[in-house]
């Protein structure tokens, strides 16, 4: 009888432990599609500035205009609106930033703010207001109590509202955390979660707080996404992904992702019919900074993950090529992203989760992807633009900007791509 006891209750244990580790890989792990890439430390930097190599026949292949404007980075995609651009500076030598308007005719400087942190957002542009909405912040450090994040980001973190035409600063709201995620414009409010684990509605027209809500959770680079009355935005310490109704001022839902290290909250997200797509990573090895990257579908309006793939295995950080998460495009049903772990460019039908095409591009990208007459272009943080084809991911052309890593992407207007680089070059190609 004793020796029978003794075989059930080692069965129960094998039974357990299998369960564990079905429910582990079901939930953290779950291996739907696994495209492997070997990690190695690549560098796809130029020497010469402005070379093209392959077909000349894309919108790279004439550089219209281009000017240094600043000593250090830009650091924001360029936003045109009218015959004007805007753009963010981050000065690392000395922590500040600014942002600047630029004729986009003559590249003449129309006004220039100086500001007392970095400026990572991308110019929010609203006409009707006759303003641009941007915030400042950095990472430099988390302020701790033991091991608990209280929040990131030290130095004059703010959230301003600023003439359109004149650069003159119209309000400015003080916060305790970072405010580098791009905050989002609705209706005569500006919405935005940060480095202090809460999420702002502030009139666009003062500045004054109109509500707040504590989230919990820290948001990096995770660029709020509004369809409707919901804002989509990831977080991190602990990593959650959110949903907020700004009409019940509530969160309408929330994922944990218990046993992801990063990405997810540094991660704007992408919206397609019904559906959010985001990315995280699982560091592995923290000794060589090595792990995985994943792709997630999730329903907008349950919050149930729908499926995860496996982007591929590679270093997360690089000491010049810092992570800070994949943006998709989606056109159509191709959901077109890259693994800044595999450094690899892939195009992903969305509804049967098949790869389509993969590329290697040897860096990172922080920024989406624009499709122009079926053609794909891809700028990544060394400084390079990729031109692929949209349906099988073939090269077509490849423009070296060089200068330091950016973590901006492309501006397509009437025809003509905007582009800057991190040591304050801008650029128009046709």
């Amino acid at each position: 009888m004793k020796k029978y006891f003794y075989l059930y209750l080692s069965f129960l244990v094998v039974v357990i432990i299998v369960l564990l580790l079905i429910i582990h890989n079901t939930r953290i792990i779950p291996n739907t599609t696994y495209y492997y890439s070997s990690y190695d430390q690549y560098s796809d930097n130029g020497k010469d500035n402005n070379i093209v190599s392959g077909s000349e026949k894309t919108r790279l292949s004439q550089v219209l205009l281009s000017r240094n404007i600043h000593g250090e980075g830009f650091d924001t995609t360029p936003i045109v609106s009218g015959d004007i651009i805007y753009v963010g500076v981050m000065n690392k030598s000395n922590n500040t930033g600014g942002l600047f308007a630029i004729k986009k005719s003559n590249f003449k400087i129309l006004w220039h703010d100086n500001l007392p942190n970095w400026v990572m957002t991308n110019p929010v542009v609203i006409p009707t207001e006759n303003m641009v909405y941007i915030g400042t912040g950095n990472s430099m450090k988390y302020k701790m109590n033991g091991k608990k994040v209280l929040y990131r980001g030290l130095g004059s973190n703010s959230m301003y509202g600023i003439n359109l035409e004149t650069g003159k600063i119209i309000w400015q709201y003080n916060t305790l955390g970072e405010d580098m995620p791009t905050p989002v414009y609705n209706n005569g409010v500006v919405y935005f979660a940060n480095g202090n684990k809460d999420f702002y509605a502030l009139s666009a027209l003062s500045g004054n707080l109109l509500w707040k809500l504590n989230i919990g959770s820290i948001v990096s680079m995770s660029s709020a996404v509004m369809i409707g009355n919901n804002i989509y935005f990831g977080g991190a310490s602990p990593y959650k992904f959110f949903d907020i109704n700004i009409s019940t001022r509530k969160v309408q839902w929330s994922d944990y992702f218990p046993n992801i290290t990063g990405a997810l909250d540094d991660t704007t997200p992408t919206y397609s019919n019904g559906y959010i797509y985001t990315n995280s990573t699982h560091l592995t090895n923290v000794s060589k900074d090595i792990g995985y990257e994943y792709l997630y579908k999730i329903n907008a309006q349950t919050g149930k993950i729908v499926w995860t793939i496996n982007e591929g295995i590679g270093i997360i950080n690089l000491p010049s090529d810092p992570m800070e998460g994949s943006v998709s495009t989606i056109i159509g049903n191709t959901l077109y992203t890259s693994s800044n772990t595999a450094r690899k460019v892939f195009a992903i039908n969305i509804n049967t989760e098949k790869m389509l095409w993969s590329y290697k591009v040897n860096s990172m990208i922080n920024a989406p992807f624009i499709e122009y007459n079926g053609l794909i272009y891809i700028l990544t943080t060394a400084g390079n633009i990729y031109v692929l084809e949209a349906n099988n991911g073939e090269f077509v052309a490849k423009r070296t900007l060089g200068g330091p890593e950016i973590a901006s992407g492309l501006s397509l207007y009437n025809n003509i791509f905007y582009a800057i680089t991190g040591n304050g070059n801008i650029y128009a190609f046709n």
